[in-house]
């Protein structure tokens, strides 16, 4: 009768949510013989550690009060500590370990024997005794024994048992893939097989053992809306991650009716094209410029999803725009009159002010000219610029690109290249114009100043890229128009230095906080986007500007009540602003070489453990992740972006398949 209530006991017992997990094929290692709050001393051997399969550094374990029966392992309390390999630890006896190895390779050595020769069965059992440094992570734990009974997670323990009643199991593959993956995401089509646990660089025993092939799955959720960084060394993968979670959002967006819309700041052209290799690329995502829209500075006509990124220079709509391009352009040439040319103010006046209205005309004649003189080709000018003059001051003047007024001493500006005559003509005559040589009242000098000086025409040559006589409008606003769309936008940058690739990106985020602010302020509801910023060391600036003059750390603490969302990627994390590094809730770290870079990385949650694993390991695509709604870090080998992941964004979408380009002939 005992036996068969122990076995009715044991089978009830094993349906427990936790007892369950435990023996979901998890492999005993040995027992805990030291446990405190933070930290734990594993007791085991070399043939446990070989039966499981091997105990990586960084590796989980479970640790659990109970006992064997014979179908199974039952725990006396549904509750398991979660630790976490840190590395060795010595025994209590190990210096008397020390002498008996010592004495056995001595011993093998001089007779040419095997070591198992020359030490009996205890000897070698006791010698292959070793004990593993772990910190505790935390508590899995059911609030009440009953089946359906919810687990829980707490992040440390609140009791310390100093019995030798835990025993420790290393996970399989099965549990460590929940481990990994926990908490599971509340809708299944929120979680995203991220990629595979990968605890070493060494993969042997995790090849032999299988828990190469535990999954990683996270929730989309945590990437929407929150700051995200993607850490790493050229060429470890940061971009095929940031592909996977650009596609995995833009599929969730779809699947649930969300309108997320998605910015990339792309100055290497990768996002922008299909990868040749393999023929993946983000711009599959759509098929049209209702889904996705590419903006170059040389389109292709062919294709409607790519939009021109340059702005017409001499459109007053994007006078703020241009003039900044330019004043950026012109930055490195720190000469007083370079100082003076960009302290020039030329926002326009309110025209009724006719005598700030006439000198702000002048001004705006010298910088279009100056525009002309450095190759900014227009036929026209969008808004003709009326001046006024001394009748006698132009006599003799003579420019298809200026004609005189409906009144006497007034002339119309049609053309930058009347605009260009006009300026050289009134620069060579200060005497017969003094009155806008005069900086106490008008810019035109501070403009004219600096038409013989190479080093500023030269300097705003370098932009001339962004300039398209056809453009209409501010590219700023046509992307706030995507974001509101739901659109993924991509803003190719590899035309342009990296000065105006900042300022462009600055530009373009600053427009899109202030479009949300004003939305914001009238009570709308938010528009969800998310921005994407590659290489993001060359447009972050770390410290230095107040919060309202550097829209990223305006991006960091105004954005969650915006419903905006960030992912960054750069190889330099002191490169970023702790503004924005202490507002970030995803992290996925690759490989870095630096100790100066992990220093500041041991800063946040406990990456400071895995500093070894990442300065040593260069492995491509080997990541340390902590998500928003994971409990602690990770290690994964991220899944390589493929047509897969597209067909399932563009399934969710209802868009056709696309087809996997075959390979060709000689590839």
């Amino acid at each position: 009768m005992t036996g068969i209530m122990e076995t009715v006991t044991a089978t009830v017992g094993l349906k427990k949510p936790l007892t369950a997990l435990i023996n979901m094929g998890c492999m005993p290692v040995g027992g805990i013989f030291r446990l405190d709050y933070d930290s734990a001393i594993v007791l085991t051997d070399d043939f446990k550690k070989h039966q499981a399969g091997g105990v990586p550094r960084g590796g989980f374990l479970l640790a659990v009060a109970g006992e064997n029966s014979g179908s199974g392992f039952i725990l006396e309390d549904q509750e398991v500590i979660l630790l976490r390999v840190r590395g060795t630890a010595p025994l209590p006896n190990e210096s008397e370990l020390i002498q008996t190895r010592l004495a056995v390779v001595r011993d093998a050595g001089a007779s040419g024997v095997g070591f198992d020769d020359v030490a009996d069965v205890l000897t070698r059992n006791e010698l292959q005794q070793s004990a593993f440094d772990c910190e505790v992570l935390g508590t899995f734990y059911t609030e009440t024994d009953a089946r359906d009974a919810r687990i829980e997670y707490g992040a440390d323990i609140d009791n310390v048992v100093v019995s030798a009643r835990y025993q420790v199991f290393l996970p399989s593959t099965q549990v460590l893939s929940w481990l990994a993956s926990y908490p599971q995401p509340a809708d299944e089509r929120d979680a995203l097989a991220i990629g595979k646990v990968r605890f070493a660089a060494t993969r042997r025993k995790a090849l032999i053992a299988g828990t190469d092939q535990a999954e990683v799955r996270i929730d989309v959720a945590d990437f929407v809306g929150r700051k995200t960084a993607v850490f790493g060394m050229t060429r470890t993968g940061k971009s095929n991650t940031i592909k996977t979670l650009i596609t995995a959002v833009h599929r969730y967006g779809s699947e649930h009716g969300r309108t997320i819309g998605q910015l990339i700041f792309d100055p290497q052209g990768e996002y922008a094209n299909v990868n040749k290799q393999d023929g993946t690329g983000l711009r599959l995502l759509g098929d049209d410029d209702a889904t996705v829209r590419i903006y170059k500075v040389e389109p292709d006509p062919s294709d409607p999803r790519e939009k021109p990124l340059r702005i017409n220079f001499y459109d007053r709509q994007v006078l703020e725009a241009a003039w900044s391009l330019v004043s950026e352009a012109t930055a490195p040439v720190n000469t007083n009159y370079g100082k003076t040319f960009r302290a020039a103010a030329l926002a326009e006046p309110d025209p009724n002010d006719r005598s700030a209205y006439c000198r702000w005309s002048w001004a705006m004649v010298a910088y279009y000219g100056l525009l002309s003189k450095c190759g900014f080709y227009a036929s026209r000018l969008p808004q003709d610029l009326v001046i006024q003059a001394k009748v006698d001051a132009m006599k003799g003047f003579n420019s298809a690109g200026v004609a005189p007024g409906s009144r006497a001493g007034y002339y119309n500006v049609s053309t930058p290249a009347g605009a260009l005559a006009l300026a050289e003509w009134v620069g060579e005559r200060p005497s017969d114009f003094d009155k806008w040589h005069d900086e106490q009242r008008c810019e035109f000098k501070a403009i004219w100043g600096v038409y013989k000086f190479t080093g500023i025409t030269a300097a705003i040559r370098t932009i001339r890229a962004f300039h398209g006589e056809q453009s209409a409008g501010d590219v700023g606003e046509h992307l706030w128009e995507d974001m509101c769309a739901g659109r993924l936008a991509i803003v190719d940058l590899s035309s342009g230095n990296d000065l105006v690739a900042k300022t462009m990106s600055e530009r373009i985020v600053t427009h899109l906080l202030n479009r949300a602010g004003e939305r914001f302020r009238s009570d709308e509801d938010p528009t969800e986007m998310q921005i994407i910023v590659e290489e993001a060391h060359n447009l972050f600036e770390r410290g230095g500007r107040e919060v309202s003059d550097n829209p990223w750390v305006r991006l960091s603490k105004e954005a969650a009540k915006y419903k905006m969302g960030l992912i960054y990627a750069t190889q330099e994390v002191t490169s970023v602003d702790k503004r924005i590094l202490s507002n970030t809730s995803n992290w996925l770290i690759a490989h870095l070489n630096s100790d100066h870079e992990t220093k500041e990385l041991a800063h946040y949650y406990d990456f400071k453990v895995w500093t070894p694993s990442i300065v040593r390991a260069e492995d491509v695509g080997f990541v340390r992740m902590k998500t928003y709604s994971g409990k602690y870090i990770v290690p994964v080998q991220i899944a390589r972006f493929d047509h897969a992941m597209v067909n399932a964004a563009r399934q969710a979408a209802g868009l056709g398949l696309v087809v996997v380009p075959r390979p060709a002939e000689g590839e």
